[in-house]
């Protein structure tokens, strides 16, 4: 690395590394490239009192992405019109020689820098390199048939290497998509398998000595884990590490392992996205819907049904005028399958209903900014929407550059 110094206030000569017979020395070309940090990271690099990491991240086709202990930037090239020169002190002389000027040498020329563009970290590839090696349901692990190939199975840092994210963002993506340790490696547990165990788990709830507070927000239970472990294990062929690994993502143990503190509201969601994954692209009733939700949780649960739960997975479309009779229909519409440029989500959006309200699309907008970032999200909206207030309020048209 550059040696930082301070420049004098006087002149100083600046040269290129020069070799003689009487300081011989290999001269090795030198290259660099310059990145500037944005504030938000220079602050916490001049706070932290530890080494601050900076990581890295992308495979050899991926866009480059730099990643705080917290925060994904993209990393971005940018031309700059004045030349950067990148110097340091020449290599000490030998006493007898004599240098009237300070002298610094160039060791590499700089038109561009590297600049640092806040990100969403792309969570999405998880889902991808996990699948092949996804949970298949109670009683399938360790049942290969001869013959199949093994799948690869990633630890989680392996994860951690080929995921552009930052700690935090992994660790969040990974529990939102269901992801537990198993055997030392990161295994997916897929709706279609996961929603008949959580179902199983919210009836065992209710059985053993369970203190609930569904008033409270969110809504809690408690219950003792050995039994509900054991009766998953003995009557339902459930892998006691996976059950442990369930409970991890829908809960928390106390110190001894013995009492289990859980969510039942996102129990509850995933087992509604789970149903709604089977339903057709044609749609369900709505009302349909939501009664097999609420007969998959239970009479204990069912309160807790609300089709705001599935936000961002489904659509809502009502009948024609003409058509009173017709049931509202629930479509499904993963925002996982929305493609993750932009201008692409955009135009799919747009595709699929040429006009929309605010709120609903809003939803299908996730992993295009930072969670919480509300102004880039505006101008992304900005960028691609145009907004027209009609008799029933604003509704979202696409520009014509969608």
């Amino acid at each position: 690395m550059p040696i930082a110094t301070t420049l004098p206030s006087s002149s100083i000569v600046l040269r290129y590394p020069t070799t003689s017979t009487s300081t011989p020395e290999v001269i090795q070309e030198e290259s660099y490239q310059l990145l500037e940090l944005p504030a938000e990271i220079l602050k916490a690099v001049e706070k932290s009192s530890e080494p601050f990491p900076l990581t890295i991240k992308g495979r050899p086709n991926d866009d480059a992405v730099l990643c705080t202990p917290s925060t994904t930037f993209l990393l971005r090239t940018v031309t700059i019109s004045n030349s950067l020169l990148i110097l340091r002190p020449p290599p000490p002389r030998p006493a007898t020689a004599t240098r009237t000027d300070p002298t610094l040498e160039i060791r590499d020329t700089c038109h561009q820098v590297l600049e640092c563009v806040p990100q969403a970290a792309s969570l999405e590839r998880i889902r991808t390199v996990l699948r092949e090696s996804a949970w298949e349901g109670t009683g399938t692990l360790g049942k290969r048939k001869r013959g199949d190939k093994e799948p690869r199975r990633y630890t989680r840092e392996m994860l951690g290497s080929v995921i552009q994210g930052s700690e935090v963002e992994l660790e969040r993506g990974l529990k939102e998509r269901n992801v537990i340790p198993y055997r030392g490696r990161m295994m997916l547990l897929p709706l279609n398998h996961l929603h008949p165990l959580l179902s199983l788990v919210l009836a065992l709830l209710t059985i053993h000595h369970t203190t609930i507070a569904l008033n409270e927000s969110p809504p809690t239970a408690v219950s003792p884990s050995r039994p509900l472990q054991e009766a998953l294990d003995q009557d339902h062929e459930i892998d006691p590490e996976i059950t442990r690994g369930v409970m991890g993502l829908f809960g928390e143990m106390d110190s001894d392992g013995e009492v289990w503190t859980c969510r039942p509201a996102e129990m509850v969601r995933e087992i509604g996205k789970g149903l709604l994954g089977a339903v057709k692209s044609s749609g369900m009733g709505l009302d349909k819907l939501l009664n097999d939700w609420k007969e998959a949780v239970g009479e204990t649960w069912s309160d807790l049904v609300n089709v705001n739960l599935l936000e961002g997975d489904h659509l809502l479309v009502d009948p024609p005028p003409a058509v009173t009779s017709q049931p509202r229909l629930i479509v499904p519409f993963p925002l996982y399958q929305l493609p993750l440029n932009p201008a692409t989500r955009f135009a799919d959006l747009f595709l699929t209903r040429p006009k929309w309200r605010p709120d609903d699309m809003i939803p299908f907008l996730k992993g295009l900014y930072r969670d919480g970032d509300s102004k880039e999200r505006d101008k992304l909206v900005a960028k691609f929407v145009r907004v027209v207030k009609e008799g029933q309020g604003a509704w979202w048209y696409p520009r014509r550059s969608v």
